[in-house]
């Protein structure tokens, strides 16, 4: 895994992972239930974070800001409220702030 900082430090971190998954909500209980260390968008934890039930370990650490894709067949001929949604996120995503 490779965290950065905001200085745009960079490290590289070996880890075996005890529980694999894609499934972010089975992750999420796993480690509420103390199965470990889990990395999540924040956006998931922020009520957890909050209470205490879960601490970030590292601050001033992330990993590197993954894409999002929207997919769709064509632009040409896209409907209306197909282009009104991928506006839509585009925007919510660009205003979001994991920090």
């Amino acid at each position: 895994m490779v965290l950065r900082n905001d200085q745009g430090d960079e490290v590289h971190v070996p880890y075996n992972p005890r529980y694999l998954t894609t499934d972010m909500m089975a992750l999420k209980t796993a480690a509420l239930a103390g199965v470990g260390v889990v990395q999540l968008p924040v956006l998931m934890l922020r009520d957890e974070l909050a209470t205490g039930a879960l601490v970030d370990l590292l601050p001033s650490w992330r990993p590197r800001r993954e894409a999002i894709h929207v997919v769709f067949p064509s632009r040409r001929g896209m409907l209306p409220s197909v282009r009104a949604l991928v506006d839509f996120l585009s925007e919510k995503y660009a205003a979001m702030d994991e920090d």
